[in-house]
């Protein structure tokens, strides 16, 4: 109860805080931390101003601050530790920024505190982060944390840092490099040379993915991937054609004769990162475990015609942001100062003051053109394993 009350006068605090003077009513707070030495309270403290203060930039440490810091950042808690290195971030002390650069560099750490590390630097906008990132695209450890910062800058040397690189990567590093280089029209123009070119299968580029290009509304970056992908929304009288195409090949005998773990296969990569099914997958949009997958037919409905009937709670809301990045997905929260947003890859935190336009559409975040890049095979293989009465083994 204690942790609770320490907790909400924090938040209250910083709620009602003058706008022209955003310190002031830290003080307070940050003298119960001086006074205190019990760790739960400490991390509840310290959770509450982290959440309070979220999406703010460069603010005045409050009174006392300095004493703070010194007093936490020895304890033996690593969250406690963690919190106090980035409210000490955004209260402009170099020193705690030398010591994440540190923690994020150092090999010798943890995975997860190195990643904590950089989320807290990525949070902060902290100075030499990009540079940082370029580095850690080389580090296994790092490497999708990193890809995934890349995004937050416009950086030059980014699709050519990411594309050199990527015949290395695993296919989870391939899907967040790709995300990446979909984020901003010179980006995406970058990948779609390396698929022209070669250099990147086409059948790479998830429906989702080209769905995101298309909403860089930029037209010659549309044209160049329709050119070399395909179109990512087919006209209502093509969606007859594909739906009658597809009910031939998802036959009940055709159905008996699909391959299963292919089947699991195609549904890690075009469907999981979304849905759950034999528990396994995302909580992102509705679990298909019970809903009526044994019926292709149903199916077929839902993929080749995804916007026909759009919850609002499952509508599309698309951010471009001052640094030209754009964003589309979910909003799962939003606060006065930042929204949460729901991508088919992560959840991002995103601070309304670098928000330049937000449009929510009556769409679905699960694109049209899903089967645009499967083969008739892949198609009947995936229906079947939808309809399946359990799991099986991924293919070797």
């Amino acid at each position: 109860m204690r942790c609770i009350a320490l907790f909400l006068v924090a938040v209250f605090c910083l709620v009602n805080a003058n706008a022209a003077d955003k310190a002031r009513p830290l003080d307070g707070v940050v003298a119960v931390l001086a006074k205190s030495d019990d760790v739960e309270t400490q991390r509840d403290i310290l959770r509450g101003l982290g959440d309070a203060l979220a999406g703010r930039r460069k603010m005045t440490p409050p009174v006392g601050w300095s004493a703070v810091h010194e007093k936490l950042i020895a304890s033996k808690d690593a969250e406690v530790r963690s919190r106090t290195l980035a409210l000490s971030l955004l209260f402009g002390d170099k020193q705690a920024l030398t010591l994440v650069l540190r923690s994020a560099e150092d090999t010798s750490g943890t995975a997860s505190a190195r990643a904590s590390a950089l989320e807290t630097l990525l949070d902060a906008r902290a100075d030499g982060v990009p540079a940082l990132l370029r580095k850690l695209l080389d580090d296994k450890d790092l490497r999708r944390p990193a890809l995934r910062g890349l995004a937050r800058y416009a950086e030059a040397s980014t699709p050519a840092d990411i594309l050199t690189r990527y015949a290395k990567f695993t296919a989870d590093e391939k899907t967040d490099a790709i995300a990446t280089l979909a984020s901003r029209p010179v980006y995406a123009l970058a990948l779609i040379e390396a698929m022209e070119k070669k250099r990147i299968p086409t059948g790479d580029l998830s429906a989702f993915q080209a769905q995101q290009i298309t909403r860089l509304n930029n037209a010659p970056v549309t044209k160049r991937l329709t050119a070399v992908w395909g179109s990512i929304r087919p006209a209502a009288k093509d969606r007859l054609v594909l739906m009658e195409k597809y009910k031939k090949v998802a036959t009940p005998a055709d159905l008996k004769k699909a391959n299963l773990n292919n089947g699991r296969a195609v549904w890690a990569k075009n469907c999981a990162s979304c849905h759950v099914l034999f528990g396994e997958g995302s909580k992102i949009g509705p679990e298909l475990t019970g809903s009526q997958r044994a019926n292709p037919e149903y199916i077929l409905h839902k993929v080749l015609d995804p916007n026909a009937a759009v919850p609002k709670d499952n509508q599309v809301t698309q951010f471009e942001m001052l640094n030209g990045r754009v964003l589309s997905g979910l909003v799962k929260e939003e606060t006065g100062k930042v929204i949460v947003l729901q991508t088919p890859t992560e959840q991002i935190r995103i601070a309304k003051a670098d928000i330049e336009k937000r449009e929510t559409k009556p769409i679905s975040l699960m694109p049209e053109g899903i089967f645009a890049t499967l083969s008739d095979t892949q198609v009947r293989d995936l229906l079947a394993y939808l309809a399946g009465k359990g799991q099986v083994a991924l293919p070797k």
